[in-house]
């Protein structure tokens, strides 16, 4: 049953087993073994059943640290990031997982065998077929490993995945209820239990009652919700971490690489009667190399490029999250026109187009140190419409973040010269990088899974330390972010904890 909210009455109740406050890959993956089970599931979703990127947002954020890209990066609506979710699906590497000296407060409390065992269920979900499947198309240069690197593959489903419809069809069935235009606004609780949740629309309010309740509202808003909830009397105090440890995916183009011979580069337009899952090529730092010059987990992409001019990332990247011909501003227009790459990228992603080229644009999509000075708390100066405070979001690269992103790209630069395939190679300065790096749209870490609250926001089963029925399942439990689209490790831990839940009711 799908509820609009603005029409319930003031200080109606509502009554759920489960309630999972979002709609989006996390609240989606830890449902979708409760509503098998046959178990009472009530999502609450702020955002409309369908929203524009110029619409005025369900939720106000206050963004005072680095530009973040909020109208990009957010899917406040039915289905969250989803619905403009490009279906890249990549598991995290072995490395991701380990505590490394060199990486400030990193290592995970689960080891990456335990992931390993959900990721084959999460990519069944997503319709994306495993790794080993001989029918994956490659798109990018063949390009043999060099003496640093390890090839990275990025799988990715054609169309991608969309929970809105997955969750408008069990609405349809009677097999789960959503309530959309609903804003979360604080855990009401007592002795460590949440009782209740206090939700807002149209400017009434009015509660859910639940036995369990599971946030998945993302980076951004998961700490909003929990920072006002454990501003009661009585309330557990908060983890030091909540709210902090906000990391992304700094991601852009930086520096080209000529080869000898050209290459091609699958488009998505080909898939009629083909296989529904490609294989996009990235390259990592060898697990070795990473030890011996201690840096992080970055990957490279290599993406056909038509000129040696450099490609315009912040233009580039604003075309990413867009969902329709309703997101097309007149930006948007003169970036085609001062930006012809952006032209021929959007054909070659759309139609059929075989080009060749020796041109070969790097993309990095790096990985963030944890930093505890990035971070969501609430905003002193602003409330939402019912009289609670916003989110009040600083994101912030770090001189380390630039200083081994420069090492990195120095090492990978001598390894490209050395390799026999390339001719030659255009090095860009870091400065241009740190001009240009902008958010991934890939919002993590905000409410870390840790041994021990001093360690993090939610335990191994991630269940919110000082809760007894209150769970997280989103990207904010990353303790670090690795350099992989979430996507699939969010669904993962979503479906692990949907069967801990099942579980733990029997």
């Amino acid at each position: 049953m799908l509820i609009d909210a603005r029409l319930l009455d003031q200080d109606a109740t509502i009554v759920a087993d489960i309630c999972i406050v979002g709609t989006g890959m996390g609240a989606m993956s830890v449902a979708h073994a409760l509503v098998r089970a046959g178990r009472d599931v009530l999502f609450v979703e702020a955002g409309p059943l369908k929203a524009a990127r110029r619409s005025r947002p369900a939720v106000q954020t206050e963004n005072v640290g680095r530009p973040f890209g909020l109208s990009v990066s957010r899917g406040l609506e039915v289905g969250g990031g989803t619905a403009f979710w490009h279906g890249v699906c990549a598991p995290l590497d072995q490395e991701d997982f380990l505590a490394r000296p060199w990486i400030p407060h990193s290592g995970w409390p689960i080891d990456h065998a335990e992931l390993a065992r959900w990721y084959p269920l999460a990519r069944d979900f997503l319709g994306s077929q495993d790794g080993a499947s001989a029918t994956a198309q490659r798109a990018g240069p063949v390009f043999p490993a060099a003496d640093v690197l390890d090839a990275k593959p990025y799988r990715y489903r054609v169309p991608p995945f969309r929970g809105k419809e997955l969750l408008l069809e069990w609405c349809r069935h009677g097999r789960a209820r959503c309530l959309y235009h609903a804003t979360a606004l604080q855990l009401l609780q007592a002795q460590g239990k949440a009782r209740s949740l206090l939700v807002g629309s149209a400017g009434k309010q009015f509660r859910v009652i639940a036995r369990r309740f599971v946030i998945a509202a993302g980076a951004l808003e998961t700490p909003r919700l929990l920072l006002n909830s454990l501003q009661q009397d009585n309330a557990p105090p908060p983890s030091w971490w909540l709210g902090r440890n906000l990391i992304d995916h700094p991601a852009g183009y930086l520096s080209q690489v000529r080869f000898k011979q050209p290459f091609d580069e699958q488009s998505a337009g080909e898939d009629d009667g083909g296989p529904a899952t490609r294989t996009m090529s990235g390259f990592m730092l060898r697990g070795e190399m990473q030890r011996r010059h201690r840096l992080p987990n970055h990957a490279v992409f290599i993406r056909k490029g038509i000129s040696r001019l450099p490609v315009p990332t912040a233009a580039m990247m604003s075309f990413l999250g867009m969902r329709g011909p309703r997101d097309v501003a007149f930006t948007h227009l003169a970036s085609i026109v001062r930006h012809p790459y952006i032209l021929w990228r959007i054909a070659h992603q759309k139609l059929p187009l075989r080009t060749r080229s020796r041109y070969g644009d790097l993309f990095f999509m790096t990985e963030q140190l944890p930093n505890p000075d990035s971070r969501v708390r609430l905003s002193t100066r602003s409330r939402d419409e019912f009289g609670f405070p916003i989110a009040r979001v600083d994101w912030r690269l770090s001189e380390q973040d630039t200083a081994m992103f420069a090492d990195y790209h120095a090492l990978l630069m001598a390894s490209l010269r050395r390799n026999d395939s390339v001719r030659g190679l255009r090095a860009d300065p870091v400065s241009r990088w740190e001009e240009t790096v902008t958010s991934a749209a890939h919002h993590l870490g905000t409410a870390r899974m840790a041994a021990t609250p001093e360690q993090g926001v939610v335990d191994c089963q991630l269940k919110v330390f000082g809760f007894e029925n209150v769970w997280v399942g989103d990207g904010s439990v990353f303790p670090t972010a690795g350099s992989v689209n979430p996507s699939l490790t969010i669904c993962a831990l979503g479906h692990r904890l949907g069967a801990h839940m099942l579980q733990a009711a029997r």
